[in-house]
């Protein structure tokens, strides 16, 4: 792994590090959210209740309007108020509705503010009852209740207020609109201070998360350059001595002729070249100094690609097809198109059956340009291609070399591919594989 992919790697990890963070401070900060929300709720149901159930008239309510003007409501104020420490098990009781409060103590009593609006039979107002409520008027209380009377819910919120609507023993409808201002302000601000301190935590976390992962990942880099570094100048190293080898191969075949010997010297030392170009292609192939791209004719780069392989197809008996679009751009490095195709319709060449045939196709979907290079392969029902793009893999475990190459072309290619941001995928259909390359 190199340099780049290491902080490809780094900024992964943080991403996901981030991404699991604020959902976990989403997930308990809505959860907090919604059972305050449900405990205030619970609290403002079992006041609009306990109002409901003695007909609108708690301690120092106070008639504004009725038909009957005899009516004396006169609340009893005998009730002693008691203070109760807030403890953990009240907590409970009121996430479960099972908090044992007396709505009947003074306590809450003078705390509660709100108005009930009765209706008669025919749903005509009859009564208007206001405690510790200023400004309610009968036709805004008569408006509130209609409201609320012809409401699909039973329970409910309207601007600041909190109703519930019940019938009466008597037959007549009482809809009670507890004011609760402070309450809906309270869970307003829990949720805004909840969303503010998810915010700074995420903005906080991800300052320390990316300089703890830099500096966790800096003996990684270093290992990655000096890998890099020791292939390169490995490489240098072995140029030499090959170099030498060939050239007294050569002088003693000049001196004492060919023969067998000599030229399987010659084959070694051009494979020992040639997987030498390659393996500092490998370490180079990811370098973050990325080649010059311009818009250019991908037909024609792909099209003169294929011709150079058309003789090496002949000669081995093989029949070599084109299906390549014209006019096809791309905004590209000519030489990396020029190695792709030419890592592709080499390593075709190399596996196709004999007498077999391949085939370059590429056109254009959309924006994507696929290029796909196939060619016959009987043998190709029960192997796992998904290997394929591994480095020095050869599908023959005994890593024959009779047809040449190093098992690090594919992944080459697929380097390549993906600085492109593109995709490689193999499949085989009926006795012919194929290399589809997907380019953006």
């Amino acid at each position: 792994m190199n340099e780049q992919a290491i902080k490809k790697l780094r900024w992964k990890f943080i991403k996901i590090s981030m991404l699991t963070l604020i959902l976990v401070m989403l997930s308990m900060s809505g959860l907090i959210y919604i059972v305050n929300t449900s405990i205030a709720v619970r609290n403002i149901s079992d006041t609009t209740y306990h109002i409901i159930k003695n007909n609108g008239i708690i301690q120092d309510a106070k008639v504004i309007y009725s038909l009957d003007d005899n009516i004396d409501y006169t609340a009893s104020d005998n009730e002693k108020d008691e203070h109760h420490s807030y403890d953990i098990m009240d907590f409970f009781q009121e996430i479960v509705g099972s908090n044992g409060d007396d709505f009947e103590s003074s306590k809450y009593g003078f705390a509660t503010r709100y108005f009930a609006v009765i209706f008669d039979e025919d749903l005509n107002m009859s009564e208007i009852i206001t405690n510790h409520m200023n400004g309610i008027t009968k036709k805004y209380a008569k408006s509130m209740g209609e409201a609320a009377l012809y409401s699909s819910f039973d329970f409910g919120n309207h601007d600041n207020y909190y109703y519930q609507r019940a019938s009466m023993s008597d037959g007549k409808q009482i809809v009670v609109y507890l004011e609760s201002t402070i309450t809906i302000q309270q869970n307003n601000r829990l949720l805004f201070s909840a969303l503010s301190l998810v915010s700074i935590g995420v903005l906080i976390t991800f300052f320390f998360v990316r300089i703890f992962s830099s500096r966790a990942i800096a003996p990684e880099i270093r290992n990655a350059e000096l890998q890099k570094r020791f292939i390169t100048d490995a490489s240098h190293e072995l140029k030499t001595p090959l170099a030498v080898i060939k050239a007294n191969t050569e002088m003693g075949e000049i001196l004492n002729g060919e023969n067998e010997w000599t030229q399987s010297t010659l084959r070694q030392v051009d494979r020992m070249s040639g997987l030498i170009k390659n393996l500092v292609t490998i370490s180079r192939g990811q370098e973050s100094e990325k080649a010059e791209r311009t818009n250019m004719d991908i037909s024609a780069v792909v099209k003169e690609t294929a011709e150079t392989f058309l003789p090496v197809a002949q000669c081995d008996g093989k029949e070599f097809k084109t299906e390549i679009d014209d006019n096809i751009h791309l905004v590209a490095n000519d030489s990396e198109i020029r190695q792709l195709a030419s890592l592709l319709i080499d390593n075709a060449i190399k596996y196709c059956d004999d007498k077999g045939t391949i085939t370059v196709a590429l056109n254009q979907k959309g924006k994507r340009v696929i290029l796909k290079v196939s060619n016959s392969y009987q043998d190709g029902a029960n192997v796992d291609y998904s290997k394929f793009f591994r480095r020095f893999y050869r599908e023959d475990e005994s890593h024959n070399i009779d047809k040449g190459g190093y098992g690090i072309g594919l992944s080459i290619a697929e380097n390549l591919v993906q600085s492109y941001k593109g995709t490689i995928n193999v499949c085989w259909d009926n006795g012919t594989i194929s290399f589809i390359c997907t380019l953006k």
